[in-house]
């Protein structure tokens, strides 16, 4: 796992198993996008969380995209822990808004979606493309 840092923005590398994530305070956004179905999905996402945690006080507003094209049941838990600290940095007063894209074809990532927004008291779009 490759991280890079440029400015306020921090890059998790795309791997063949790990989705690659874009973290920009200046855009106050998180991108996650790819596959996730990694050996050590607390690894990965470790990151995410961390970055959300140190950054929470400067945020007026989050907007969240998750794009996986898998996901296995490990890294779900791990969307799930970001998804937590994503409702208490919602609670302190920031607007948090979750984006959850989902191909045509794909009823598993549309069935996570709809698992995730029914456990949430976030703003969650499920978006096709």
């Amino acid at each position: 796992m490759k991280i890079e840092i440029k400015g306020n923005k921090t890059y998790i590398e795309e791997g063949e198993d790990s989705p690659g994530v874009l973290m920009d305070l200046d855009k106050q956004q998180i991108i996650i996008e790819g596959p996730s179905f990694p050996e050590d999905a607390v690894e990965i996402y470790k990151p995410v969380i961390k970055w959300i945690a140190d950054n929470a006080e400067m945020l007026s507003k989050l907007e969240c995209i998750f794009d996986y094209t898998i996901l296995s049941s490990a890294s779900n838990k791990m969307v799930f822990e970001i998804f937590v600290r994503l409702e208490e940095v919602h609670a302190r007063g920031t607007d948090v808004l979750i984006k959850w894209f989902y191909s045509s074809y794909d009823e598993d990532m549309l069935d996570e979606g709809k698992g995730f927004k029914e456990n949430l008291k976030l703003p969650f779009e499920i978006i096709e493309k």
